[in-house]
């Protein structure tokens, strides 16, 4: 049905009521509208402790919960304990563990593990709504469509969506003209007089009886009524949904021919009680009207949610109440990115606010502000999901007058404050460090390969009962990822510190865990591992390389040559051999064979025996006396042995679990089982946009609601060169982001409540706005010499070592450090300019080639660096509102810094902007793209 024009918003059909709505024009157009009306919503999220519950069996607890505000139940939008934030769902019987479902009266909750919530605290998220102007709009449950957006396709086909046509002349493909958002649009192309061309989706989960939204945007090309869009909702069979969302009759729930909107988008809404269907089909329709079609007909943007209920926003707020937002970087590349917000201010006439603000908890409470409004003209609304997110965040404590509340707002990109790794090795609980030196330590973070990780040992073991303490080590925490880690390779022994830290292919030992090694036991889902044999390297030299014995017939003398030995012939590596079997080598060549030479597991000692006759050992005297190696072994060298054939050690060989040097080669976080950080199921987690999303999802917490992740896997696709991120030290989430973001010449933007990857190019993206003369509210531009410098390096390889203790009188290096760079210099940036300077970027590139070769890093950004850029200051009503800082913009004007006088479709790259929502202006400083 047509949109009304009436200002009754709250009774609109859509508003509270069952039914479709059609033909309404998006929120972009309403960017550019110069006399549409603006709107407000805000959504508050003060917290409840909730106690005292009643068991309903099978792990799921319930309790009354009727809190209001105006004689309104407020919603219960959320529910969060010390460990967990459950999910919403449609019904009781969804309640599984891990969700909550709100019936208007009672609250169902369903801990992990059938946890009792009266063992913990449990605080309830109430929904408070306000507005500019009094509406009620329903709050929309999980995103039920597979590739609503139509990011994703293979060919011409969209994932998740089945495509049929009756008749011909109709042909399916992706579009780049002007997606209503993203990359892509569905488009049907029509050549013929004849066909209906569908996109549909099944569906066998929805809740019979559950009132749903299904909304989207489409847009046809023929200004005559030849084509027509249509929206079917149907059982499969022969009942359709009508359009009031409750009865049943025969085809569309709507059609639209266009007419009234030839080539511009228009968005549709349903409202629709779902029936006892077996299955619900979300029919997307385009088809042949009339005449002899030529054009197309595009879907974007479509979605459908559970409409949890109907929220009516209190009119309590003006326009000037919206928060003023400002957004920038820290320079023309990379680096931190800097945000604030300002106060958010509601009308307390009669102080009708303040019992609600004592009767909640409101200090970090949530917010979610949106904007809208209503085009002029006809009168159409922008719908509430159509709405876009400016700005979420924490409030803070709120100020009280007569007149009104204050709260200051504080942006949700406060989570770049906050430190990783989130854990460390204490001495209270959780997780120890075995030796005190380690306690405090980070437990550490990887991604991708690194090679010489100092592993922390955390407890010891015996193997077979002892007598000798080895050690378990962890190298990753995997706390809040039980995947794990990909691999552990291998774990080097080294002689002392110094061949550590040079990682000394001579003295050294190793267990190849791909080889199967007897010596170490893989933990991966824990990022541990545990020490089973000690392969320490033992160094023989000419001081200590003879052993003095005899059998009766004189005092003879074995050799062993100089080397670096372990005690164990298992798992020998290239040039090695056993101390053991070399010294039973060396004892057989002098003595006619028959002195043996061993290792005994059980007690741990080296054992020297003979068959029968005589056996001395001349560990204190002899010819050629020389002790250190008897020593060596662990026999007493200060008394010879004699009166028997076989002869243990005075001492266990094997050193203490504490005194090993060990470091190892590892790839750190794996993908899911699902693949849903790298598109691969169980790969490694190694590229800059699948590592930032990891970190925001996993370790900040952030929901996927709030991550776009359309946007992520088109970036891995550009970003696509290894990383090898290891962060063992504590390091500020923004200044890892920038690492990453240097790494995969990408941006990290919040943009409305939303992060995004943003890959740098120099293409202008679909609805990239066009600014001209009549949108310029002010314009200047200039050079920026922080934009040049000559000389360019890049790090990276970053060491992983921790500090750690001295020992032996050295220290590791900090991580940090890094072990290889690459430099570039482009003397014409002195010799034209007057700048000299060198800058240095830090990434967590894994290989020379990636960083310095082919495809070469460093020469990219030193391109960059040595390019003459404009810079460009404006103010401009409207269309840049919706850019976020990195995005891009298209400038053209009668002047400008140009050498044609004018600037004419000039692409730039916002570095920063301040939004004023409430007089519809931004303020934009913008780079030239090149």
């Amino acid at each position: 049905m047509p949109v009304p024009a009436s200002d009754a918003i709250a009774s609109d059909v859509g508003h509270g009521a069952l039914g479709v709505r059609y033909g309404l024009r998006p929120f972009r157009d309403l960017l550019s509208e110069t006399v549409g009306q603006r709107h407000l919503w805000v959504e508050l999220r003060p917290k409840k402790l909730l106690a005292t519950w009643t068991s309903e069996g099978g792990g799921v607890y319930s309790k009354a919960v009727s809190e209001t505000f105006d004689g309104v139940v407020l919603d219960v939008v959320g529910v969060q304990t010390l460990t967990e934030t459950l999910a919403r769902v449609e019904s009781q019987a969804l309640a599984v563990a891990g969700c909550f479902y709100y019936s208007g009266a009672t609250l169902y909750i369903h801990l992990t593990a059938d946890a009792n919530p009266s063992g913990t605290s449990v605080v309830a998220l109430l929904g408070v709504h306000v507005g500019s102007h009094g509406v009620v709009q329903p709050v929309l449950g999980r995103e039920r469509l597979t590739n609503g957006a139509f990011e994703a396709w293979t060919g011409a086909a969209a994932d998740g969506w089945t495509s049929s046509i009756t008749g011909s002349g109709a042909a399916l493909d992706k579009t780049t003209s002007d997606p209503l958002q993203g990359s892509y649009a569905a488009r049907w192309t029509f050549t013929a007089a004849s066909a209906i061309a569908n996109l549909y989706q099944n569906h066998t989960t929805l809740v019979a009886g559950a009132v749903y939204r299904l909304s989207g945007a489409y847009r046809v090309s023929c200004a005559t009524n030849e084509l027509r869009a249509s929206l079917v909702v149907w059982d499969t069979s022969a009942t359709y949904l009508n359009g009031d969302g409750v009865t049943f009759g025969s085809g569309a729930a709507f059609t639209d021919s266009g007419g009234g909107g030839a080539g511009e988008w228009r968005r549709f809404t349903f409202d629709f009680v779902c029936p006892s269907w077996g299955t619900v089909r979300i029919q997307l329709q385009a088809s042949t009207f009339a005449g002899t079609p030529s054009g197309t007909v595009d879907f974007d943007d479509v979605k459908l949610a559970c409409a949890h209920r109907y929220a009516y926003h209190e009119p309590l707020l003006s326009l000037d109440s919206l928060p003023t937002t400002e957004t920038a970087r820290a320079d023309s590349f990379w680096g931190e990115t800097s945000n604030a917000l300002g106060s958010l201010s509601l009308l307390n006439g009669g102080g009708r606010l303040e019992p609600l603000l004592a009767a909640y908890d409101w200090l970090s409470a949530a917010a979610i502000v949106r904007v809208g409004g209503r085009f002029q003209l006809d009168g159409s609304e922008i719908l509430l999901d159509d709405c876009p997110m400016i700005a979420s965040g924490k409030l803070g404590a709120p100020t009280v007058t007569d007149s009104g509340v204050s709260f200051d707002l504080e942006d949700d990109r406060k989570i770049l404050l906050q430190t990783l790794p989130t854990r460390s090795y204490n001495n209270n609980s959780g997780t120890d460090a075995y030796n005190q030196p380690d306690r405090g330590l980070s437990r550490p973070l990887l991604w991708g390969t690194k090679l010489g990780i100092r592993p922390v040992q955390y407890d010891i073991q015996t193997v077979s009962g002892g007598p000798v303490p080895l050690g378990k080590y962890e190298l990753v925490d995997c706390t809040d990822w039980p995947a794990g880690i990909k691999e552990l390779t291998i774990v080097y022994w080294y002689a002392d510190e110094e061949a550590a830290r040079m990682r000394s292919t001579t003295r050294r030992h190793y267990a190849d865990l791909a080889g199967g090694s007897n010596s170490v036991t893989l933990a991966l889902a824990s990022g541990r591992f545990y020490v089973e044999r000690d392969l320490h390297p033992v160094i023989i030299t000419e001081e200590n390389n003879k052993l003095c014995f005899d059998t009766g017939a004189g005092v003879l003398t074995a050799v062993v040559g100089a080397g670096v030995y372990r005690l164990y012939d298992y798992l020998a590596g290239p040039g090695y051999v056993g101390l053991v079997k070399a010294i039973y080598l060396a004892m057989q060549a002098v003595d006619g064979g028959d002195v043996w030479c061993d290792f005994d597991e059980t007690i741990q000692k080296v054992n020297i025996y003979k068959g029968a006759g005589t056996l001395n050992l001349r560990c204190a005297t002899g010819a050629d006396v020389q002790t250190g190696l008897w020593a060596t072994l662990g026999f007493d060298a200060q008394a010879d042995k004699t009166g028997a054939l076989s002869y243990n050690a005075d001492v266990v060989f094997t050193k203490q679990a504490f005194d090993q040097i060990i470091r190892v080669d590892a790839r750190g976080f794996k993908d899911d089982g699902s693949g849903t950080y790298t598109g691969s199921a169980s790969a490694a987690i190694e590229k800059a946009p699948d590592i930032a999303r990891f970190i925001l999802q996993v370790l900040l917490k952030v929901p996927a609601s709030a991550i776009d992740t359309a946007s992520f896997v088109a970036a891995r696709a550009v970003a696509d060169r290894p990383c090898s991120l290891y962060i063992g030290s504590p390091r500020t989430v923004a200044d890892v982001f920038s690492e990453l973001e240097t790494t995969g010449d990408m941006d990290l933007v919040l943009n409305g409540g939303v992060w995004y990857c943003l890959t740098r190019d120099t293409s202008a993206p679909a609805g990239t706005p066009d600014l001209s003369d009549s949108d310029f509210l002010s314009f200047a531009s200039r050079y920026d010499p922080e934009d040049l410098y000559a000389t360019v390096s890049l790090s990276y390889n970053e060491s992983p070592d921790n500090p750690e203790p001295i020992r032996g009188g050295r220290q590791f290096a900090p991580r940090g450090s890094f072990t290889d760079m690459g430099e570039v210099t482009d003397a014409t940036v002195a010799l034209r300019h007057g700048r000299p300077d060198q800058r240095t970027f830090k990434t967590c590139l894994r290989d020379t080639a990636d960083a310095t070769t082919n495809p070469a890093r460093l020469q990219e950004i030193a391109t960059q660096a040595s390019t003459k850029r404009r810079r460009f200051t404006f103010s401009t009503k409207g269309k840049a509102l919706q850019v976020p800082v990195n995005g891009k913009l298209r400038l053209t004007r009668s002047r400008g810094l140009d050498t044609t006088g004018a600037l004419s479709n000039v692409l730039v790259r916002v570095i920063s902007k301040r939004d004023n929502w409430a007089q519809w202006v931004s303020d934009v400083e913008a780079i030239e793209v090149v």
